[in-house]
């Protein structure tokens, strides 16, 4: 009886232990998660795949449609290298227009270029494209500077007359397109918590 109650405490033990010393530990599976090791004093950053583009709660005027793996260079936002992303589809309830969280990896890609160069390419691209008829502000979302494009235009660009963009860490950038109003994408975007 003696026996069994000393391996009951010892498995007791090496359960606390092995749960308190895995609590800290981020949980990071894939090759394709990201974190900063940099900075060891910042949160890590999210694993990157389509549960990204999940965000909990919804902003109440948008509805969840679907995810999708996406290339940058087809999605209308300025950037012409082919750069890997996780999209989540919206819908806007009273426009009933479609709302595009989008995630790019830039870790995974075959560049040099960071995500803070991608912003600048998407900068430049939207005053080449509207010269004198773009606006890009700063804003922030959940703390962090953001981009806000509007093009001034009779004929509206195809990913909506806004679009707004941000960089999480070196590695990964967000965009939010939709035809929309600027105050809708910035709902959603700060509902990413990032």
């Amino acid at each position: 009886m003696k026996k069994i109650y000393l391996l009951s405490l010892l498995i007791l033990i090496s359960a606390v232990f092995l749960s308190g010393c895995l609590a800290g530990e981020t949980n990071l599976t894939s090759p394709d998660d990201i974190t900063n090791p940099s900075d060891s004093n910042q949160t890590p950053l999210p694993a990157f795949n389509a549960d990204l583009t999940l965000v909990d709660p919804v902003p109440p005027s948008l509805s969840f449609l679907s995810t999708a793996s996406v290339r940058s260079h087809g999605q209308h936002i300025g950037v012409t290298d082919a750069i890997f992303g996780y999209q989540g589809i919206y819908t806007h309830e009273k426009e009933k227009t479609p709302i595009f969280l989008t995630y790019y990896n830039v870790g995974i890609a075959n560049t040099t270029k960071t995500a803070v160069s991608y912003i600048q390419m998407m900068k430049d691209s939207h005053v080449e494209q509207y010269g004198a008829n773009s606006n890009i502000t700063t804003i922030q979302i959940n703390g962090h500077d953001a981009v806000l494009f509007k093009a001034e235009t009779d004929d509206a660009p195809q990913y909506g007359r806004y679009m707004l963009a941000w960089t999480i860490g070196d590695d990964l950038f967000v965009t939010v397109t939709g035809t929309a109003d600027s105050a809708v994408l910035i709902e959603l975007a700060t509902a990413t918590g990032y």
